[in-house]
């Protein structure tokens, strides 16, 4: 069964909320399937007839084409300090995808689908410093998925527009920047000025077809932090913490070939507040706190975990037998979401112990949403007074998320909304 292009954007949005090591082994992936479709396309073109457009002119041209159960293969020439955008428009039924490798060494270089106008497609492409000849393959996205005895074909219009290329001009920004733009295939550069121990929270948002990555670099051009979608949905969200004073300068690119417009934002300069590793928390007490993604650079400012140890006057009243609580982790709205979405609460409960953090009960969306609830009887722990000062209540945030959270202990076993028959076996073995 051919999968419809709905299909394979579900693929693409669900492979985004696999663990970070899920993901970097998807994006290896996705690059090496791309590179093994270009080695499959370009021998094909090479036995296909190839119409030799010759050097691309300052202007536009156009070159009508069919396709008939074969890809349509041109040759060009994009002259140097230019740069040529290919549109393969549609002139039928066609959904036109249009591949650009190497014209020398049919390296795959770039590949689109419906970067242009609905289904059409849209690259752009540099000539560099000494000219560049490529091969543009024009197929139908349905070329991959036929079955047994299918066919396509259709008509379509190649668009070449080339006009000398011209380096974006590197802006300056500060706290509570905000700068709009436009990706074509060359990143976009700010620079910003840091004193040691500065934080800056960048946000890189798409407004359209980009899907944003921002690097960081440091005075030398070395990259010292970088992120692909850790805003929300594919937007980007970079937080750093400087250790020296200079210039450093952000750069605002689309992941792989992706381009289109964008928006670029700086956050106030806000002052790192005080959040200890271990904390303490008693009965019908509500801590709070801000979790930073494991994902990002965003340790030095925002920890990913922090754990909570109980009050002297909880333990003193679970060893009374008042040990049946329930365990809160509840998401506080984001003040701007640009800059970071509603944590996905998880909290683990469990023992400090000389050889790490022994694990007893967790819990992820205990409360019927994203929330969790965890109620325990830590009355099973009233006879062990040294186990009661190694517990710990850790609180994380799920899947690569961050942001506000509270964390309240009550009394009483609250009903969870999803059962967890693991919930509290360690603690249960105890009694």
């Amino acid at each position: 069964m051919r999968p419809s292009k709905g299909d394979i954007a579900a693929v693409s949005s669900a492979a985004r909320f696999f663990t970070k090591g899920e993901k970097m082994r998807f994006t290896i992936s996705k690059a090496a399937l791309l590179i093994g479709a270009a080695m499959l396309i370009a021998p094909t073109a090479a036995h296909a007839q190839s119409r030799d457009l010759g050097t691309a002119a300052t202007g536009e041209a156009s070159y009508d084409g069919a396709l008939d159960n074969a890809a349509a293969s041109y040759t060009l020439t994009i002259p140097a300090n230019s740069v040529t955008q290919i549109d393969v428009i549609s002139t039928s039924d066609l959904d036109p995808m249009v591949t650009i490798t190497d014209a020398a060494t049919e390296e795959f270089i770039a590949e689109d689908d419906d970067g242009g106008d609905e289904l059409n497609s849209r690259l752009r492409i540099r000539g560099g410093e000494s000219g560049r000849r490529v091969n543009i393959v024009v197929n139908s996205f349905d070329a991959d998925w036929l079955e047994d005895g299918e066919t396509y074909g259709g008509t379509f219009r190649l668009a070449l527009d080339t006009e000398p290329f011209v380096a974006p001009v590197t802006r300056a920004v500060t706290y509570g920047a905000r700068e709009t733009g436009t990706v074509e295939g060359e990143e976009n550069l700010f620079t910003f000025r840091a004193d040691a121990g500065d934080m800056i929270e960048v946000a890189l948002l798409s407004e359209g077809d980009l899907d944003p990555y921002l690097e960081l670099r440091d005075g030398n051009g070395e990259t010292i932090a970088s992120d692909d979608d850790g805003g929300q949905g594919l937007n980007s969200l970079l937080v750093h913490t400087f250790e020296n004073a200079g210039t450093y300068t952000i750069a605002a690119q689309g992941f792989g070939e992706s381009q289109g417009e964008y928006t670029l934002r700086v956050r106030d300069r806000r002052e790192r507040s005080a959040q200890l590793p271990l904390q303490v928390i008693g009965i019908e007490d509500e801590a709070s706190g801000e979790l930073g993604s494991s994902w990002n650079d965003t340790s030095a400012f925002m920890p990913s975990q922090i754990d909570y140890q109980l009050s002297d006057a909880a333990k003193a009243a679970i060893r009374r037998g008042n040990g049946e609580v329930t365990i809160r982790m509840n998401a506080v709205e984001a003040a701007d979401p640009d800059f970071g979405g509603e944590i996905d609460p998880y909290v683990e409960v469990g023992f400090e112990t000389p050889l790490g953090f022994a694990v007893a009960a967790t819990d992820d969306d205990g409360s019927g949403t994203l929330d969790a609830m965890l109620p325990l009887d830590l009355g099973t722990l009233a006879d062990h007074p040294d186990l009661l000062d190694m517990l710990r209540i850790r609180v994380r945030a799920f899947s690569g998320s961050g942001g506000n959270y509270t964390l309240t202990l009550s009394e009483g076993m609250e009903a969870r909304a999803i059962p967890n028959e693991d919930a509290g076996i360690m603690l249960e073995a105890l009694d």
